[in-house]
């Protein structure tokens, strides 16, 4: 492995576990591209259209979008670290995600997955908070004490967003928003799909369940929860071009 390359797997692996960035980087070689996923931005919806993309002339079918395992799409640990690096360098590989505003996100990700009390990241949640299995978990307990946390021990469904998708290490070509999906990702399907039509693209909702969480934001926070998530998430708002403004995140 030359220096470059390990310098660049090393650096990954500072600004998160690298069991997510293998869990949550996509890869296609035949079609050149790679995909960092953001925890409740989408990311259902667009895996779903990209293994259809994967799968496009053969006889294999989507099976989950939710068990990596099922996905068409290489993780990096499947590739030689050299390789790795100088693929996802390359000028000649599109790169892109898709982020959200960090109100919504924060919302929608406690909603979806600690109201239910069933998920992995409730269950790292009331560890981290000290409670049971089978607790309550409210809104403002929620904020506080994932903002309490490091973004390398958040949970990827909550991380900020720069770091979740290494921003600070890779170039990308383009960086759409859930706000404005259907268009970008109309932007996005040529640069890595050709002439190839996805049915509905970017219109269907392939997320396991739905909150509405941008319409339901002041329900949720107060004057405190928005400093705090302005404070700790400043990178996100900053980098991606959200307002602080809870108002403006409709």
């Amino acid at each position: 492995m030359s220096f470059i390359n390990k310098s660049f797997i090393e650096s990954i692996k500072k600004t998160k576990p690298i069991s997510d960035f293998n869990n949550h980087t996509y890869i296609s070689l035949k079609n050149k591209y790679v995909y960092l996923a953001v925890g409740k931005a989408a990311n259902s919806t667009i895996k779903h259209h990209l293994y259809e993309l994967e799968y496009h002339n053969t006889k294999f079918k989507t099976l989950s979008l939710h068990d990596r395992r099922c996905s068409p799409l290489l993780s990096p640990f499947q590739l030689d670290a050299d390789f790795l690096a100088e693929f996802i360098k390359s000028d000649d590989v599109f790169k892109f995600t898709f982020v959200r505003n960090p109100f919504s996100r924060l919302l929608s990700c406690y909603l979806d997955r600690i109201v239910p009390k069933k998920s992995a990241p409730y269950r790292q949640l009331i560890k981290l908070l000290g409670k049971e299995v089978g607790d309550d978990i409210s809104f403002e307990s929620f904020v506080l004490g994932i903002c309490d946390q490091s973004p390398y021990e958040m949970n990827n469904h909550w991380r900020l967003q720069v770091d979740e998708v290494c921003y600070s290490h890779i170039n990308f070509d383009y960086i759409g928003r859930v706000e404005s999906f259907a268009q970008d990702m109309a932007n996005v399907w040529p640069k890595i799909a050709g002439n190839f039509e996805s049915e509905s693209l970017g219109e269907e909702n392939k997320a396991p369940s739905i909150t509405k969480s941008n319409s339901r934001l002041v329900d949720y926070y107060s004057e405190r929860l928005v400093s705090s998530v302005v404070d700790k998430f400043s990178r996100d708002f900053e980098v991606f071009g959200y307002s602080m403004d809870l108002n403006s995140a409709y």
